[in-house]
């Protein structure tokens, strides 16, 4: 039993030498315990002071303790929290106080006679102390102290002592080293449980925090299968149980044990905690029907409203939009919370859940609204306010409204280091940024000449009301609209009276005058104009600017609001500090002089300043394509601007850069017509530009970079088809392809694509995938299979309705099975031919252009530590697939058995699958006459695999030789780099 001693006999202790001086005659009373009889009246007397002097203070401190680490816990409700409800580091701060009931307990236990009710509970209280001052060493030795000396050892037939564990106490049932409990009705009365049993318990927890797992589980297993362990105590037992397994993450075992440990809750808000803490970790086993209505038993129970919030969040999750009318009656419930005042401190948190909620609908004009309330409402949680920008940039960028998502990422604290990738964010920020620029050049001319395109009067009636309202923007009195900005502010004529001077009647204080101060708010309101109360409001009220309204935007997208049709909308786009300014005004936000002639000057009302304006219009038309294709890889948008640019300006193509550019990017978006036709533009018109050579030499023209966010994102979504975690690729994918265009896809992962489909009986869209790989990327040699495969798809239901009908005859036993995918199939199989020799003496099979010379000496076996290799022997072709999920591990034997049929269609060679460890599975290609005949194929193979397996990486798949016998040694001992340098000494450089 690890961690369970029994007791080492009698131990006295000697008080006396440890006195200070002053005290070396004085006698504890403790001391004197045994010289007077414990009658009666005594031990009413002893227990009484005991109890309500020193024991019932000490034990309110350390609850005390216990609740003030609990406040002081600052709990993330949007991760899996602690298992306690305080941490040891809370307690530990606390010091002074646990010393305080260190003191008060020995005190109780010196001053009294040691033959007290009350001396274990007491010593109880001081291992606990030890614990939540983190002295687990101490702790550890106090509760074993009351393990060895406080149990009740006398036989009542004898003297004779009984020792904890010993044989003498074991029952019928078994060992036992719990303390029997059977008090009777006085003591239950006067006195508490004896307090060993509960150091026991104690003792497992202290064992788990010195990660002392073993000593902990050896003690829970004793004191489990114990029969005089009392029922008081089972639920707490549980607890720590629960509590061993969660340290070490075994969070499928944690949640029974915890979930029987609810009795043992501290009251009833650690109860709901609890149960939030059961919904998070069944949640996180997959159980989600359990989870959800373990949510709902946290709401039902908790006080604490962000558990409340947390709680209704995850529920709602849970559904996994199976029912898109459940999760909007959730979003209506966190609706409903944020106008309730209890919930005012968190209405940022209840808007940022109702987002998330929004975002599984999906609802992502909903979403986006209340991100944005949520940011209104965020006081000083940088955190927060940093996830609801970063999301609201996200959207905003699959959306490709990049002026908004531009403005969103510049107002991220990048100092966050909950925002995750911080590189990726500021690398598309700064591509953002440049695009943006060209941007706000475009509007800013297109602007211009459309007011330099008006009739005079019209033209300065538009300038006077732009300036107008840009006076009222920058918080200017509207009432002049000549002179510069500059000079208005220090104009003394236009000075506002001094309404904190002696103006005041009465005499009162500015904030106890009503009149004063509404007097005050008017004046302010007439020279600032109407300003939310924010921080930044002048950079604030530009960006709300860019934003349009979220409700216009549902209008045009046609997405369902969130919101039940008898649910109002809590808050209004204005309280949400959401305007709606939709202008054509052209961004002269750094113009300084904002008169009438000052913004008259910048519009172009000679052919001179035309022609400027077209010159920046054209350039930026131009770089702004160019930046969509290479920093984005949106082909479309760059189309886009391209094509407007040679419809506005078609003298402007740049040597013919703009046809090589357009080519680039229709043949991109798969438009082949339309790329060859530009194509043909560049090679006619401009045969001896630079750019002709690089459409004639492709392999120059490579503008896709190998490290750039789109290859590696690809790459990644690559590495989850192969490895099968499919859900989470499917998803990846259709936020990539939402971001680059699902023509980004090269012919492997289409391909990888399309067997997932497959295997899932998705013909349409693997047919889609396939489509894709034959009209993009002809020339690839994955274009026949595709041809192929969709052929077989098509004629699917014919095909599975003919083998189902079809009269198969059971092929007998002594027939050779060629194909097998049960490893413990396999190994039946390869005992078998063990049991009728067959092993020893397989059929000889030759490798292509393989000659046996029956005369020819093979050398000696080499051998190692781990292996033997005969090259004599037979031997097979291993392949090893390293993190390739069963559907692709399944099409690559496919793929080889059709290569077989092809090459090799006159030797019988057999291909099965198997198993190294978790992560690696094999194909085995059997057999050959000997190593040299295998080494052959292995050549062969080698060199054809990648064209035959060409979606699958080179890096996930590797071939060896090997015996039948070495094969079964190395799926035992799982020695591979052993077995390869073996195979390197015997054939140098090959492996």
């Amino acid at each position: 039993m690890p961690g369970v001693q029994a007791q080492l006999g009698k131990i006295t202790i000697d008080l006396q030498k440890d006195k200070p001086e002053k005290f070396q005659n004085k006698v504890l009373k403790s001391e004197r315990t045994g010289e007077k009889k414990f009658t009666i009246p005594r031990r009413f007397i002893q227990n009484t002071v005991s109890h309500y002097n020193y024991f019932f203070n000490a034990n309110n401190k350390i609850n005390s303790i216990i609740e003030r680490a609990r406040m002081a816990t600052k709990e993330d409700y949007s991760k899996l929290i602690p298992y306690y409800s305080y941490s040891l580091s809370n307690t530990a701060s606390q010091t002074s106080e646990l010393d305080s009931v260190i003191l008060k307990a020995t005190a109780g236990i010196l001053l009294h006679d040691l033959r007290s009710d009350w001396v274990d509970n007491l010593y109880l209280l001081i291992g606990q102390a030890y614990y939540f001052r983190q002295d687990f060493d101490s702790a550890a030795m106090t509760f074993q102290f009351i393990n060895y000396n406080l149990f009740p050892r006398t036989k009542k037939s004898s003297d004779e002592q009984l020792i904890v564990g010993s044989n003498d106490y074991a029952s019928a049932s078994g060992l036992s080293i719990a303390s029997k409990e059977d008090r009777n009705l006085l003591k239950k009365t006067m006195s508490r449980p004896p307090s060993r049993n509960d150091a026991l318990v104690w003792l497992v927890r202290n064992y788990t925090d010195m990660e002392q797992y073993s000593d902990a589980a050896g003690l829970i297993n004793t004191l489990k299968n114990d029969v005089n362990f009392p029922e008081r105590l089972h639920a707490s037992l549980d607890e720590m149980q629960g509590y061993w397994f969660f340290q070490q993450k075994m969070y499928d075992s944690a949640v029974v044990y915890l979930e029987k440990s609810l009795p043992a809750a501290l009251d009833n808000a650690d109860k709901a905690r609890k149960e939030f803490l059961l919904a998070q970790l069944y949640e996180l086993n997959g159980s989600l029907d359990t989870a959800s209505r373990f949510y709902d038993r946290a709401i039902r129970h908790t006080t604490d409203p962000l558990m409340d919030i947390y709680a209704n969040l995850n529920k709602a999750k849970m559904l996994k939009s199976d029912d898109p009318e459940e999760i909007v009656n959730s979003i209506n419930r966190l609706l409903k919370m944020s106008r309730r005042d209890k919930f005012d401190a968190y209405r940022d948190i209840i808007f940022y859940s109702a987002a998330q909620l929004a975002l599984e609908v999906p609802d992502t004009t909903s979403a986006l609204s209340f991100l944005k309330r949520s940011n209104f409402f965020n006081e000083n949680n940088i955190s927060f306010k940093n996830q609801a920008f970063l999301q609201i940039a996200e959207i905003s960028y699959l959306q490709k409204d990049y002026k908004s998502a531009y403005a969103f990422y510049d107002s991220l604290q990048t100092g966050d280091s909950t925002l995750g990738d911080l590189t990726k964010i500021i690398e598309r920020k700064n591509a953002l940024g440049q695009i943006v620029s060209h941007i706000n050049i475009i509007e800013r001319e297109d602007s211009l000449q459309m007011i330099a395109g008006l009739l005079p009067a019209e033209r300065d009636a538009y300038i006077k009301k732009l300036a107008r309202q840009l006076r009222k923007e920058r918080g200017l009195s509207e009432e002049y609209e000549t002179g510069n900005a500059a000079s208005d502010y220090f104009n003394t004529k236009n000075q506002s009276p001094d309404i904190f001077g002696n103006n005041n009647a009465k005499g009162d204080w500015y904030f106890y005058n009503n009149s004063v101060k509404s007097k005050g708010f008017n004046e302010f309101k007439r020279v600032w104009g109407k300003r939310d109360n924010i921080d930044n409001w002048r950079r604030v009220s530009s960006d709300q600017n860019i934003v349009s309204n979220t409700r216009g935007q549902a209008q045009k997208t046609n997405e369902p609001s969130t919101l039940a049709s008898g649910d109002s909308d809590p808050l209004s786009a204005d309280q949400a500090g959401i305007n709606d300014i939709n202008t054509v005004t052209p961004d002269i936000n750094f113009q300084e002089d904002i008169s009438i002639e000052g913004l008259l000057a910048n519009v172009p009302l000679t052919a001179q300043k035309m022609d400027t304006s077209n010159s920046r219009m054209a350039i930026s038309l131009f770089q702004l394509g160019k930046n969509y294709q290479n920093l984005l890889e949106d082909y479309y948008a760059a189309i886009e601007a391209y094509e407007r640019s040679l419809n506005r300006f078609p003298d402007s193509v740049y040597a013919g850069e703009i046809y090589m550019n357009l080519s680039y990017c229709y043949s991109k978006t798969g438009n082949l017509a339309k790329a060859e036709q530009y194509k043909n533009i560049l090679l006619t018109r401009y045969k001896d530009s630079e750019f002709t050579q690089m459409v004639l030499h492709p392999e120059q023209f490579n503008p896709v970079k190998n490290d750039t966010a789109a290859t590696n994102r690809y790459a990644a979504i690559y590495d989850l088809f192969i490895e099968g975690n499919f859900e989470q690729a499917i998803k990846e994918k259709s936020l990539a392809d939402s971001v680059y265009g699902a023509t980004y896809w090269n012919p492997q992962l289409l391909y990888i694509e399309s067997v997932y489909h497959i295997r899932q009986k998705d013909d349409s869209a693997a047919i889609n995938a396939l489509s894709q790989i034959i009209t993009n990327h002809p020339d690839n040699p994955l274009s026949e299979k595709a041809v192929l495969m969709i052929n077989v798809l098509q004629r699917r239901d014919s095909i599975e309705n003919y083998l189902t009908n079809l009269q198969v005859e059971r092929v007998k036993e002594e027939t050779p099975i060629i194909v097998f995918d049960d490893t413990r199939v396999s190994k039946d199989i390869a005992d078998r031919k063990i049991q009728t020799g067959q092993v020893n003496t397989p059929a000889p099979v030759i490798a292509e252009t393989a000659v046996i010379n029956p005369e020819r000496q093979i050398a000696a076996p080499v051998k190692n530590a781990s292996f033997v290799f005969n090259a004599a022997e037979p031997q097979n072709i291993i392949m090893i697939l390293d993190k390739v999920d069963p559907v692709y591990s399944s099409e690559t034997r496919n793929a080889f058995v059709r290569y077989n049929r092809e090459k090799f269609g006159s030797q019988n060679l057999q291909i099965t699958r198997d198993t190294l460890d978790q992560d690696r599975s094999l194909l085995v290609f059997s057999s050959f006459i000997s190593g040299d005949e295998a080494l052959k194929y292995y050549d062969r193979i080698r060199r054809d695999a990648a064209s035959e397996i060409s979606w699958l990486p080179k890096e996930k798949y590797s071939f060896y030789i090997i015996s039948e016998g070495n094969l079964e040694l190395l799926k035992e001992n799982k020695k591979l780099e052993d077995y390869i340098d073996l195979l390197n000494e015997k054939y140098p450089g090959k492996f």
